[in-house]
Order: C-alpha cells, then sequence, then structure tokens
C-alpha cells in the first residue's frame, strides 16, 4: 500500500505538478486547495506526510501545521511548508508552529521527492522503529524447585539447628541435643548418647519406616549404628 501525502495549495498547477510528481513509487498525493479542506482530510486520510502552501484562502500552512502538531495521534506527522518565490516566510511563525521543513516554490521535482523521503521512511521501517521502540517484556521470573517436603501454598520448613537435619525432628534428636549440650572439647558424640539415639529409633519407628527414611533424617555420624539395628531385627 502506498504512502500518502496531504497536499494542501490554491494553485492548479502546484497541485498538478506534484501529484505527476509522485505518480510513480511508493507515494500516493491527494490534494485539496485551501487549510480547511486539509483539516478535514487530516483524520480520514492520515497522511505520512503533509504539504502546505503559507498562503491560502481561510486558514493557511502555519496553521495547518499547527493543528496538525496539536493532534493527538497524528502530531509526529512531517510537515513541510510550501513558500512562493515573493512570499514572505516567516520563521519565527514556522517555528513556533512546528514546521518540519520548507521549500521555495517552484521547486524541481527531485529536490522534492528528495525532501519527502528524507523525512518519511518506507513503511517496513518505520513499522521496524516502532518496534523497536517497544519496551521488552520483562523476564519471567525463575521457578525455583519446592524444598523437599513442601506442597505449593504451604511454609518451607524452618531453618536447621546445627547439628539436627531441617526435616522434622521424627527421631527426637534435637531435643536429645538440647538436653545434653556437646561439651567444646569433646571429640564427638558419647557413647552413651549413641545408646540413647539408637534406642530411640527402634522404640518410635518400624523396620519398614526405617529403611525408607533413615537415610534422609538421621545424622552421617549415626548410619553406623542404625544399619546394624536393621541387621539385628532382620535375623531376630
Amino acid at each position: 500500500m502506498k504512502q500518502k501525502i496531504l497536499l494542501a495549495d490554491d494553485s492548479p498547477t502546484i497541485r498538478r505538478l506534484v501529484t505527476q510528481t509522485f505518480v510513480d513509487g511508493r507515494f500516493e498525493v491527494v490534494a485539496v486547495s485551501n487549510g480547511e479542506a486539509a483539516i478535514k482530510a487530516l483524520e480520514e486520510l492520515r497522511p505520512s506526510i503533509v504539504l502546505a502552501d503559507i498562503y491560502m484562502p481561510g486558514k493557511n500552512g502555519y496553521e495547518v501545521c499547527a493543528y496538525v502538531r496539536h493532534h493527538a495521534t497524528l502530531g509526529a506527522t512531517p510537515v513541510v511548508l510550501l513558500v512562493g518565490a515573493f512570499d514572505a516566510f516567516d520563521e519565527q511563525v514556522a517555528t513556533r508552529s512546528g514546521a518540519t521543513a520548507n521549500i521555495t516554490k517552484p521547486f524541481e521535482p527531485g529536490a522534492l521527492i528528495e525532501l519527502v523521503r528524507s523525512l518519511v521512511p518506507p513503511e517496513e521501517e518505520r513499522k521496524e522503529e516502532v518496534k523497536a521502540k517497544q519496551p521488552e517484556a520483562p523476564a519471567p521470573e525463575e521457578t525455583k524447585p519446592l524444598s523437599k517436603n513442601v506442597r505449593p501454598g504451604s511454609s518451607p520448613p524452618a531453618p536447621a539447628e546445627a547439628g539436627v537435619s531441617g526435616e522434622s525432628d521424627l527421631l527426637g534428636l534435637e531435643t536429645i541435643f538440647k538436653e545434653e549440650p556437646e561439651a567444646e572439647s569433646a571429640p564427638g558424640i558419647s557413647d552413651e548418647d549413641i545408646d540413647r539415639i539408637a534406642d530411640r529409633v527402634i522404640q518410635r519407628l518400624s523396620t519398614q519406616v526405617i529403611e525408607s527414611i533413615a537415610w534422609d533424617v538421621v545424622p552421617d555420624i549415626t548410619e553406623k549404628i542404625v544399619r546394624e539395628e536393621l541387621k539385628r531385627i532382620d535375623e531376630s
């Protein structure tokens, strides 16, 4: 689809010249003879660029340009003011109205084509530019695996105490250690503590349960004892 040029000029010669200049190529010219007609056509046409003569009946090119700049959705549309060779061009008014550029009539067709192309990129480039300006979607938060024995919606297990597993205290080991804290000078757990731990294991859990969970919840230091007790129970 061709990109549209909205031309507003009261001179039939200029309208015909500009239309013929862009007859071949990616632009289509829609020409009107005054500023009011240009404003009315703006919303429906949604042009890629506007060419407006600074002296026309009714609203002039400066006023058309100002209207475009204040438009809610088309305010960024380039506007080129067309200036007659003997017209008094007011640069300050042009700046206040937001004119993009101006060109003096009569102009060479090639010069007008070059100016319009410099202000209006091809439709494909405009789409890429709009796409590049769009903010990137935030990366999804990394889903961390649930801790062992934690179900969605439930609270995570309490942090592990020193020397005790973070799992639920199924064997009552935490109570043992709290009741009889290890002396700083002791090289390890005493024999009495080991016996008490082994007895607590035998009393609370069956052989099948011990086999399924013992190695996850029993401290490494008691592994040897638990294995020996299992063997003894099976043989008895």
